[in-house]
């Protein structure tokens, strides 16, 4: 059986904290979705909760899996560290798509229309894949379930700040940093969802791609390595 099939089976059984997952997306950012806030504002608080959701969705179930010993399990059974990474976080990225999506779609109800929408949806999408990528990572970096969330906090500001969520980048290092910030198209995505803009399609993602795929590169090659720390009973 693939981790991706456990982590949707583990996902559909656990019906209740999956209608939540739902739910507290919506009474959080319906609201703000709603009110008369400045599109950035509302862009900054769609992006914080976004790459929040992603990243902790990924590191503290981790970090779970790896204290009850079930990832040194799946790891003795020959199941390669890279195929684990790989289909885990296909599968972690599509459950968090599903269960932020009504919470877009009233983004974009209150703003730009449907005509934004596989903009939006792609850019929301490339940053739910890059959080539940380095989600693991952060898991392997810290021993108990508090440091991840804080490392991942930590992580996740700094990068969403640097993407220009809080601070529109002007010139200088900072631009050059947000032209290379994963974080860089959802910021785009989200803008075009509340202005009607069309994000810079992906004409203008292809920096923010590039860092994407080198870092995820990097992660999949030494991932035999780094997931020694996840073996927590044999750590």
């Amino acid at each position: 059986m693939t981790i991706w099939r456990l982590s949707w089976q583990s996902a559909l059984r656990r019906r209740r904290l999956f209608l939540w997952n739902v739910i507290i997306p919506l009474l959080l950012l319906a609201p703000v979705a709603m009110s008369s806030a400045a599109a950035p504002h509302r862009v900054a608080v769609y992006g914080v909760f976004l790459v929040f959701f992603g990243t902790f969705e990924s590191a503290v179930p981790t970090v779970s899996d790896a204290r009850d010993g079930w990832l040194d399990e799946i790891f003795r059974t020959n199941y390669s560290a890279m195929r684990w990474l790989w289909e885990r976080t296909l599968a972690e990225t599509s459950i968090d798509l599903v269960q932020t999506l009504p919470a877009i779609l009233i983004l974009l109800f209150t703003g730009a229309g449907l005509s934004s929408f596989l903009g939006t949806l792609m850019s929301v999408a490339i940053a739910l894949l890059f959080a539940n990528l380095i989600g693991p990572v952060i898991a392997a970096m810290v021993r108990s379930l508090a440091e991840a969330a804080l490392a991942g906090a930590a992580i996740s500001l700094g990068l969403l700040h640097y993407a220009g969520f809080f601070r529109p980048p002007v010139s200088g290092w900072t631009l050059t940093l947000a032209m290379w910030n994963p974080y860089t198209p959802l910021r785009s995505g989200l803008q075009g969802s509340v202005s009607g803009v069309a994000p810079g399609a992906i004409l203008g993602w292809e920096l923010p791609l590039i860092s994407i795929a080198i870092m995820g590169l990097l992660i999949f090659i030494f991932s035999s390595r780094w997931t020694r720390h996840l073996r927590w009973p044999n750590a």
